[in-house]
């Protein structure tokens, strides 16, 4: 019997080993996207060198640094498993099949016995402790492509969150729900394990907006958040933003490095946020994903090992940390179609008070300077944005394109900066809150405004537009700003 009292496991993840990862990509998603390995003799990868580079992991015939990891193997056995229910277009390809019944025998006699279990379920596994237990039982209905109750997906997130599980285990669940599509209590589940809403405190505002962002930053266009606090501050709008300082594997420019880059403090408490928040002269806050909830934190690169996003990196967007007096507000950015509709429920039984979901560039919630092509009945355009106001505790519901020619902004694309770097768009954003017009001013105006007139702050865009304008130009934004660097450097004396 495992001694539980005893057992510690600290993740380790070499690797990842590059060709696991492409056939991971092909296999760890959904019914309809998942691509069999081998259909032709000309795709790449075939599965017997991937399952003869599994086999050479696990005994060691390989390096550290070209060995597939716990958590790879543990995603590409869950992943092999649950497409047996998948449809008969994604379920495994001739070639699989003769892969596996050759080396099955190697496969069993060699791999530890949690990829056993990944591989024939109805084989058993005994945990390690309770707190693996818990994260097995979960599997047992994952593997069979069944969905977890909200409480059972809590308690298995909180569980993954923790050193007692094997990687090979959490990077198993993690694709197996993500390869099932979550349900709403599922995706309700993973917010709540990171920060439960018993946890939200209320503050001395009279009404506060969440921000929330992808986690994983920009690579390609300007991400004014920062920036639009700054300005909303200047306007009385209380904001609170959330990320963390890189996310592989894309580590793009977040906040975080946008304020460290400025000279701020990045690592406050959520009461040293707070005091930020009330502080007269700010008016706005940052928490980083580092200082609510470590053990989130510390498994960032467990994402780049599972290939695919663990589905709380959708999740984790909608948190809300704090509470004030008068009205709440929420405004997401999201990239995948159908994620918007549980983001917004999720806020509107917070008890939020309006609520945007915006389809932003690069999955932000900020708007293009150019429309494209309209939104149709099975395609939602860059700028499309979905929301709810909640009126004597009913809801109304929109859904709208935001064209940026309608207000005046009139681009024939896009414009992309030509450096993306924090200390790159550090500069510009100065720049535009102290006046210098042209795509960063119109960038931050149009996005501060269009989002106050939907969340209904200040429902007509052109008043909206005209008062965003006038803090950027008198310097009001930009002192919101200064002073927020100067007061979050205090609070680490």
């Amino acid at each position: 019997m495992a001694d539980f009292d005893s057992f510690s496991y600290t993740p380790v993840y070499p690797g990842p080993n590059a060709d696991v990862l492409e056939a991971q990509a092909r296999i760890c998603t959904g019914p309809h996207q998942t691509r069999p390995l081998g259909v032709s003799a000309s795709d790449f990868p075939q599965p017997e060198p991937i399952l003869e580079t599994l086999l050479k992991s696990a005994t060691g015939e390989l390096p550290a640094s070209d060995a597939a990891s716990a958590a790879q193997m543990g995603a590409f056995f869950a992943a092999m498993t649950l497409r047996a229910y998948f449809p008969e277009a994604t379920q495994w390809s001739p070639a699989e099949k003769a892969a596996f019944q050759k080396y099955r025998s190697a496969l069993m006699a060699q791999l530890p016995s949690e990829i056993q279990y990944l591989m024939e379920p109805e084989r058993g596994y005994v945990p390690a402790n309770p707190t693996e237990a818990v994260v097995v039982k979960a599997l047992e209905k994952i593997l069979r492509a069944k969905h977890l109750s909200y409480a059972e997906t809590r308690e298995m997130c909180e569980a993954i969150l923790s050193d007692a599980v094997s990687p090979a285990l959490k990077g198993a669940a993690l694709i197996g729900q993500r390869m099932n599509r979550e349900t709403y209590q599922e995706v309700r589940g993973y917010l709540d394990a990171f920060y439960g809403p018993e946890a939200v405190q209320p503050i001395d505002v009279p009404t506060l907006t969440h921000f929330g962002q992808p986690y994983d930053g920009a690579t390609r266009y300007f991400r004014p958040t920062l920036f639009v606090a700054a300005v909303r501050a200047a306007l009385g709008e209380a904001s609170l933003l959330h990320s963390v300082d890189a996310m592989p594997p894309k580590n793009g420019v977040t906040e975080e490095t946008i304020l460290k880059a400025l000279g701020a403090n990045t690592q406050l408490s959520l009461t040293q946020t707070a005091s930020l928040i009330t502080d007269a002269s700010v008016g706005f806050g940052y928490i980083s994903q580092r200082e609510y909830c470590r053990d989130a934190y510390d498994l960032r690169e467990l994402r780049v090992h599972i290939m695919k996003r663990p589905p709380w990196a959708a999740t984790e967007k909608a948190q809300q940390f704090f509470s004030a007096r008068e009205a709440n507000y929420m405004v997401l950015g999201y990239y995948h179609i159908g994620y918007e509709k549980p983001l917004l429920q999720l806020a509107w039984e917070r008890g939020v008070d309006a609520a945007v979901a915006i389809k932003g560039e690069e999955g932000m919630s900020h708007y293009s300077l150019r429309l494209g092509k309209p939104s149709t009945s099975d395609r939602m355009a860059v700028n499309y944005s979905q929301g709810f106001r909640r009126v004597n505790d009913t809801r109304e519901d929109f859904a709208l394109d935001i064209d940026p020619k309608v207000y005046g902004f009139d681009y024939v694309h896009s414009p992309r900066p030509e450096v993306v770097s924090a200390e790159a768009f550090a500069e510009l954003g100065v720049a535009a809150l102290s006046g210098e017009k042209g795509v960063i001013y119109d960038r931050i105006l149009l996005n501060t405004a269009i989002v106050d007139s939907l969340l209904g702050i200040c429902p007509e865009p052109e008043a909206a537009l005209a008062r965003t304008r006038s803090v950027m130009d008198n310097g009001q934004a930009l002192a919101r700003l200064q002073a927020y660097i100067a007061e979050s450097r205090e609070s680490s004396c």
